[in-house]
């Protein structure tokens, strides 16, 4: 399927006006809270998504909404829009000005067809249509598959609850630069411009992670999870898809195979799906 321009400049639109209105509450005294055992959520996140949610569904009408903080919202058709509304909710709340706002539209399979990832505090917006390629600001992007050095970053999650501790933690910052930058669709930004070689997280859920493949992919970089499969499409699980807790993995296509088997030799470490805690509503 192929997006009309008009939607792709809509959807947009509306994703920098949710990013405008992030901006407008970053680093005010706005309320913070607790949701779950140790997940944090602000009014901002609750503000973008409710602006998310009843613009994008003026452009598709018939799509289906999965939002982080609201759940899902069936369609009449196949389409669902999947949106982070604040992806780095932690940074924004202690004015770390690494965060963003995440949109993607899914097919009837749960693959995304198109993804924004938009950071207001660096002017800068990430977009990808499948088959279209992917584009910084109007400018072509692609990941870097040159041979890796000591100096290479690669991303790690910011939280991890195991014993023992993951080795690819370790491996990362013995032999490359580990880099752990609390939001993982910067991580996916930085990738997709050839500045990040890789990212590793061992929990992430469709709303973190479902713009960012698009991009990563359109870019020219490969998505996968632990063990090297596919994280997409949904007969991959079971239950309810858009609440499953996915180990991903990011890179090129050229060194990133062998850098997740140097990671990760025993594939997906035991309990990582359960390295951020319980997941709940």
């Amino acid at each position: 399927m192929t997006l009309d321009q008009t939607i792709i400049n809509q959807t947009l639109a509306i994703t920098q006006e949710a990013g405008r209105l992030l901006l407008e509450k970053f680093e005010t005294d706005i309320e913070v809270g607790i949701k779950g055992k140790e997940e944090i959520v602000t009014e901002a996140d609750r503000a973008s998504e409710a602006l998310l949610h009843e613009r994008l569904g003026k452009v598709l009408p018939d799509a289906g909404f999965c939002g982080e903080e609201t759940g899902v919202h069936p369609g009449a058709r196949g389409l669902m829009w999947v949106v982070d509304p604040l992806d780095g909710t932690h940074n924004y709340s202690v004015g770390i000005p690494l965060w963003g706002c995440s949109v993607a539209l899914l097919d009837e399979q749960r693959v995304p067809l198109f993804g924004v990832l938009d950071f207001p505090t660096l002017r800068k917006t990430f977009w990808a249509q499948r088959g279209g390629g992917a584009f910084r600001d109007g400018e072509r992007i692609r990941v870097d598959t040159s041979p890796l050095n000591e100096t290479s970053l690669v991303g790690v999650q910011s939280r991890i609850r195991l014993d023992p501790f993951p080795v690819h933690v370790q491996r990362t910052c013995f032999k490359y630069c580990g880099r752990s930058l609390g939001a993982i669709a910067y991580h996916a930004s930085l990738i997709a411009t050839g500045r990040m070689r890789a990212c590793a997280d061992l929990t992430v859920r469709l709303h973190d992670i479902a713009a960012a493949m698009v991009i990563i992919e359109e870019a020219g970089g490969m998505v996968s999870n632990l063990d090297g499969d596919p994280v997409l499409p949904a007969e991959h699980f079971t239950g309810p898809f858009e609440d499953r807790v996915l180990p991903f993995y990011a890179g090129d296509p050229v060194t990133g195979p062998e850098l997740r088997r140097f990671l990760f030799p025993e594939g997906t470490p035991p309990g990582a799906r359960l390295s951020r805690g319980p997941l709940t509503a």
